[in-house]
């Protein structure tokens, strides 16, 4: 399959798709499956702008600026996953799907320590304090993605990176282009510890990621017999760091696996940005008789024009200008005018343009967890397996891209194989998007738990975790799943608007809507068809 990966798109979709038109172009061959690493901020009307994390001066209709954030309000109604628009699938704030057979898990949002442990207690209209932790990465969700099985064929997506992935790349070369970033380097503490635990358990052959505007390639194998807690760093590497000297490249410890796929520079354009997984759900798949199809079909009427037949290096750049004008109200923002607009958005260039002028150790803990070791709530212990298990030796080839931009190394186009038995057996030229049962059975066994109030629920011991997924796995596949009837998409900029989307999801594992729930009138009769699983 042709994958191809954007960092940061900020909103820049005509871009996105004129740069896969070049791609096509200039190889004859159309890209089947584009995904998205974050910042997409999708903009469905004028009522999403107050919940956009960014400057007010910032703001035009029909383009965006730079920052972390999206339309929060719109991600939130959209919790468990949904199409944000048609052909571009959001995985939620955390999710599985499958795409031909291959696994695609997502981790959305950015690590705060202080909000990792709290419930979903955010309600629109944000406030200045919401509008920043609404998009904050939470143990319950790190929890559920930890109940993922390790398989083959398997890629991760992540806004943030994990914690230690400098340390396995060409360290150098990423602080000669971004010198800021040393004390974080140093410290490891730049990036995500929750994330790095997600590495150790799920062991996917990619991860990609966004968020830090710099591309950054790197190769982590995956030890044996090793036993870390999440964000603690091993022993010998506790108290002050000696600066980094010379790291291993990413491209010679690629070399250690030949049974891995390069990741080609060759192939990069120095344009604009690209999205989110493309779904097709008219083409026929007997791959997985497990698979439950997700169907964008009546949800937004008539499909949009996809990316334009041609595209010029000239009109590319073209593009790229315009849509990189957009955040440089931001970029170029200093002093004290940085420093206010970090209140509201938590953007790497802003990090940079204060540390410029006020040294490194200015805006601590932007960029990850402020001092290295535990986070103060602990994620569970990762144990990577011993010598026999089929661990030994699984390498996770990861690529972090830029933003969009002239000069920017923000998209990669890369072949990564599907299961054979999805291949063999389709007889349509267009991937399959379908729902991951596993994924299915885990939402609906840790549903009692999610809380939309400002503390979590205490979750059960891992082992009745695992058996509380296992049960509801055995029961999709003997029982089927509710289907609900469709609604309308819409949206309020003061008070949250029920989804369709997530009520049907909800219907379909007969589980309550804590999301957004409609009036009760609204609700969707109890006697909705049953659709089977297998």
């Amino acid at each position: 399959m042709l994958v191809a990966i954007q960092g940061c798109s900020h909103g820049s979709l005509s871009a996105i798709y004129d740069s896969l038109a070049q791609y096509t172009a200039v190889h004859s061959r159309p890209v089947d499956l584009l995904l998205l690493c974050g910042d997409f901020q999708a903009l469905r009307s004028v009522h999403d702008f107050p919940s956009l994390a960014v400057p007010r001066n910032t703001m035009r209709w029909g383009r965006s600026t730079s920052g972390n954030h999206e339309a929060s309000n719109y991600m939130w109604e959209l919790y468990h996953g949904g199409w944000l628009a048609p052909n571009i699938y959001y995985l939620g704030a955390a999710g599985s799907v499958l795409v031909d057979g291959l696994r695609i898990v997502g981790a959305s949002g950015i690590y705060k320590d202080h909000d990792y442990g709290k419930g979903h207690f955010e309600k629109v209209p944000y406030n200045n304090s919401t509008l920043r932790s609404v998009y904050h990465i939470r143990s319950y969700d790190v929890a559920k993605l930890m109940q993922l099985p390790r398989t083959d064929h398997t890629v991760f997506l992540s806004h943030d990176w994990p914690i230690t992935i400098p340390r396995h790349g060409d360290t150098p070369a990423l602080l000669r282009r971004k010198p800021f970033f040393r004390s974080e380097v140093e410290t490891d503490t730049l990036g995500s510890p929750p994330l790095l635990g997600l590495l150790r358990h799920v062991q996917p052959e990619h991860w990609f990621a966004a968020h830090l505007h710099v591309k950054f390639a790197a190769v982590y194998e995956h030890g044996s017999g090793s036993v870390l807690a999440v964000g603690e760093r091993p022993v010998a590497q506790q108290g002050n760091v000696a600066p980094i000297a010379a790291a291993q490249s990413a491209e010679a410890a690629g070399n250690t696996n030949p049974d891995e796929i390069a990741i080609d520079d060759e192939d990069d354009f120095d344009s604009i940005v690209a999205p989110a997984p493309t779904s097709a759900h008219n083409g026929e798949s007997n791959a997985n008789p497990d698979e439950i199809a997700i169907d964008d079909e009546d949800d937004f009427g008539e499909p949009s024009a996809g990316p334009s037949d041609g595209g010029t290096s000239a009109e590319l750049a073209e593009a790229a200008t315009a849509a990189a004008g957009n955040s440089r109200g931001v970029e170029q923002a200093h002093g004290e005018e940085a420093k206010q607009a970090m209140k509201v958005d938590e953007s790497v260039d802003l990090v940079k343009n204060v540390r410029e002028e006020e040294g490194l150790e200015a805006a601590k803990g932007v960029l990850g967890p402020e001092q290295a070791g535990r986070p103060a709530q602990p994620v569970q212990e990762v144990k990577e397996a011993g010598p026999s298990s089929s661990s030994s030796g699984r390498v996770t080839k990861f690529l972090a891209l830029d933003k969009c931009g002239p000069g920017k190394d923000f998209i990669q186009f890369t072949e990564i194989p599907t299961p054979a038995a999805s291949t063999s057996t389709s007889t349509s030229t267009t991937p399959r998007l379908t729902f991951d049962p596993h994924w299915l059975a885990i939402t609906r066994a840790f549903h009692p738990y999610l809380s939309t109030q400002f503390h979590q629920t205490p979750l059960p011991r891992p082992d009745e975790l695992d058996a509380l997924v296992s049960d509801e796995l055995e029961r999709i596949r003997e029982e089927g799943l509710l289907v609900p009837p469709r609604g309308q998409p819409g949206g309020n900029p003061t008070a949250w608007y029920t989804n369709p989307q997530t009520e049907a999801f909800c219907g379909m594992l007969g589980i309550p809507n804590k999301i957004n729930p409609a009036p009760p009138a609204d609700h969707p009769a109890d006697n909705a068809p049953l659709h089977p699983a297998i």
